[in-house]
């Protein structure tokens, strides 16, 4: 991942958090106990359209690296897709991991670089010629309230485990 995809990626996803920071109290957290980089992406539904959002893409740093998506979100639930760069596993050869990809609960629309894409029933393909239509896995629900959860790239780099926290701890 370039550098300049990296520099979007961080003002995209942060400048709506220091924006709205003091009205949140759900936290979509993310985490990667991997041992490479983490780009990771969330796609959810419009409150009041027919429509979904995906938006990415939030830098994981390897082993442990976390970070919030976005404080302003306030969500039920959401869908995920996350990917690393290609690295070398042997020599000459290299390998690109994804997780949300392998068993899709929706498909939405990535950007190589950051993006907010807004996907509506027949709509084409976005305008950026890097977009493409990827598997997206749905998260946990929370029922009846806003979603409180922590999601982790586990170490092994193909395992991901959820947890809700409930406002009573």
């Amino acid at each position: 991942m370039s550098a300049l995809r990296r520099v979007l990626s961080v003002l995209s996803l942060t400048l709506p958090l220091a924006i709205y920071a003091e009205r949140a109290s759900a936290e979509i957290r993310i985490c990667n106990n991997f041992s490479q980089t983490v780009y990771f992406s969330i796609g959810y539904a419009q409150p009041g359209y027919d429509s979904f959002m995906s938006r990415g893409w939030l830098i994981l740093n390897p082993n442990g690296g976390c970070d919030q998506f976005d404080s302003a979100l306030h969500l039920s639930v959401f869908w995920y897709y996350a990917e690393t760069n290609a690295y070398y596993v042997r020599k000459h050869v290299k390998t690109t991991n994804t997780w949300g990809s392998v068993h899709p609960d929706k498909q939405l629309w990535i950007a190589q670089y950051s993006f907010n894409i807004i996907d509506n029933p027949g709509m084409g393909r976005p305008p950026d010629p890097g977009a493409k239509l990827v598997g997206f896995a749905k998260s946990i629900e929370a029922s009846g309230s806003e979603l409180n959860e922590t999601l982790t790239i586990e170490a092994d780099g193909i395992n991901v485990t959820q947890s809700i926290k409930n406002d009573s701890q």
